[in-house]
């Protein structure tokens, strides 16, 4: 007795179908979600290599380390070193052997750079501030010093003398095309520097149970709040 071929009816097939269909667009925007916070989390985690590793290339260079923006060339390399209206393409760490604060191509070692957003491509958004031991904003520098005895400090522009031990640097992070608050805060991270330049990172959902330091500052400067 020869067997028929059982095979799938039009019917079953398009139940099928819609149920993927549905199953896709429920999914979808927990998977965008979930894209675009990995993409912060990245950028992130190379701010805190780029700053743990300037601080201790101070130490082994004896001679103070800076971190600054950058402008990213379209080969990928920095250019127009300690550029406020670059902060957010790219930060570099440079030894400054002629220790003037400012960086000079013949003089000073360019030592690493990270890339933030390639140009005229802003996939995240940053925000620089720095704070005092009281969690109240006094600026936003965007130069930070590091110095051979452990010392940490930041600066307006370079060559400006660092103010040191005053306080926390604070840089935020989140998603360029986030639209409103929650996802804003669902796809943020902060990296953030205590007056000796320990590096921080915490998402900006966090509270103070989350954070390492388990402290008010702590679940302060965890908080992601969007640049007024």
């Amino acid at each position: 007795m020869r067997l028929k071929n059982q095979g799938f009816t039009l019917t079953e097939l398009l139940i099928v179908i819609a149920i993927v269909a549905i199953m896709a667009t429920i999914a979808l925007p927990n998977m965008s979600d979930w894209i675009a916070s990995r993409r912060t989390a990245s950028r992130a985690e190379h701010i805190v290599n780029l700053l743990r590793f300037a601080r201790s290339e101070a130490v082994r260079l004896n001679v103070p380390v800076y971190v600054c923006p950058v402008a990213i060339r379209k080969d990928g390399n920095p250019d127009r070193y300690c550029d406020a209206d670059q902060a957010g393409e790219g930060l570099a760490a440079f030894a400054d052997n002629n220790k003037d604060g400012s960086y000079s191509r013949e003089d000073d070692t360019n030592l690493r750079t990270v890339i933030l957003n390639m140009k005229d491509q802003e996939r995240v958004s940053y925000q620089f501030e720095t704070y005092d031991f009281n969690y109240d904003k006094t600026g936003n520098n965007k130069v930070w010093g590091f110095l051979p005895n452990g010392m940490f400090g930041h600066a307006e522009s370079a060559g400006d003398k660092l103010s040191m031990a005053s306080g926390f640097v604070k840089i935020s992070l989140t998603d360029s095309a986030a639209q409103n608050e929650r996802t804003k805060k669902s796809r943020s991270r902060i990296v953030w520097l205590d007056s000796s330049g320990r590096v921080n990172e915490c998402s900006g959902n966090s509270t103070a149970n989350d954070t390492d330091n388990n402290n008010n500052v702590a679940a302060m400067l965890c908080e992601y709040k969007t640049a007024e």
